[in-house]
């Protein structure tokens, strides 16, 4: 089961190109292209997490259901500072006609909050029945 553990906390460090979302710095967001890869890499991030978890959560113990969900909820913390900092001029409909972020946004979005479900609901089972 360490392994399991070690492979995806591996995963979730390398799982985005620039960084763990954990690394975001939410007060430097400056600009709403910015504001959206900010919160794509959040979602995308979240959803490699919650594909790992779903694989391993049959023979998670339960500090390793503990350790999902506090990952999980660091995630959906970062989120909250990210919406809370990109409103008005920061808004994801602000960006630039030309902001890669914003044009994937949506599809990004609906794969993160089918991911929150799915985790949500898998982890709750799980620590119900340990």
């Amino acid at each position: 089961m360490k392994k399991l553990v070690m492979v995806f906390a591996l995963g979730a460090m390398l799982g985005s190109c620039g960084g763990s979302a954990a690394d975001i710095d939410v007060e430097s967001l400056d600009s709403a292209c910015g504001c959206a890869e900010a919160r794509n890499q959040v979602m995308e991030e979240y959803v490699t997490m919650a594909g790992e978890i779903a694989e391993g959560i049959k023979d998670a113990s339960a500090d390793d259901l503990k350790a999902f969900k506090d990952d999980t909820d660091a995630l959906e913390s970062k989120m909250k500072d990210i919406r809370n900092k990109c409103k008005g001029d920061l808004a994801i409909d602000k960006a630039e006609d030309d902001c890669e972020a914003a044009k994937s946004y949506e599809k990004t979005a609906e794969s993160y909050n089918k991911a929150l479900g799915d985790t949500y609901v898998a982890l709750k089972e799980a620590m119900s029945s340990k």
